[in-house]
């Protein structure tokens, strides 16, 4: 009697059932297709942004095709800097690109930021009307007007309390410019 041969043993293929190889087979596949199609973009927008590196050329002869844009302006105050209790400020300054200026009135001694409103822009000039400025007591004391960039969610946010005594521990973003006024003796209310 011939010796069996030491092969596999068969697997299984009745009808409807395909072999655990092939299902395992068809499943690496699959997988590989979705690393391919997901891993690159991935991949790309978890990587950080590439330092520029410095690459010396010769100067262009070619005149540009548009102006370069001008330079940003900085915030500074146009109205005076002794301040009624209801003022109306002016000043210099370029608004930020995508963002709105909000006006936050700080005592020189206080910790909290008590929120104005948002400034009105007219090239680089702005403005804001009817600020409060302390209490009717306060003439005399230093104040700072923190101007702050802010987002739209930001805006709407601090709309709600335009007219009201708001205080914030900060301002939702660092200050761009902080400016100081000094309260006259006019209480006249706004």
């Amino acid at each position: 009697m011939p010796e069996p041969e030491n092969t596999a043993a068969p697997e299984d293929t009745r009808a409807g059932r395909v072999p655990p190889a092939v299902k395992w087979t068809v499943v690496g596949g699959i997988i590989a297709a979705v690393i391919a199609a997901v891993g690159p973009p991935l991949a790309e927008r978890l990587r950080p942004d590439p330092k520029p590196t410095s690459v010396a050329s010769a100067p262009s002869t070619a005149a540009p095709s548009a102006s370069p844009s001008p330079s940003p302006v900085a915030f500074t105050l146009t109205s005076p800097t002794s301040a009624p209790q209801c003022a109306d400020i002016a000043g210099r300054g370029t608004k930020p690109a995508g963002r709105e200026v909000g006006l936050f009135i700080k005592h020189a001694d206080d910790t909290k930021y008590f929120w104005e409103k948002i400034l009105t822009f007219e090239g680089d000039s702005w403005r804001v009307d009817k600020v409060m400025i302390g209490a009717p007591g306060d003439a005399g004391k230093d104040f700072d007007l923190v101007l702050v960039p802010m987002s739209v969610q930001a805006v709407v946010e601090f709309s709600k309390h335009d007219g009201t005594a708001y205080a914030v521990d900060n301002p939702p973003l660092p200050p761009i410019a902080t400016l100081r006024v000094t309260r006259t003796t006019d209480r006249t209310p706004c």
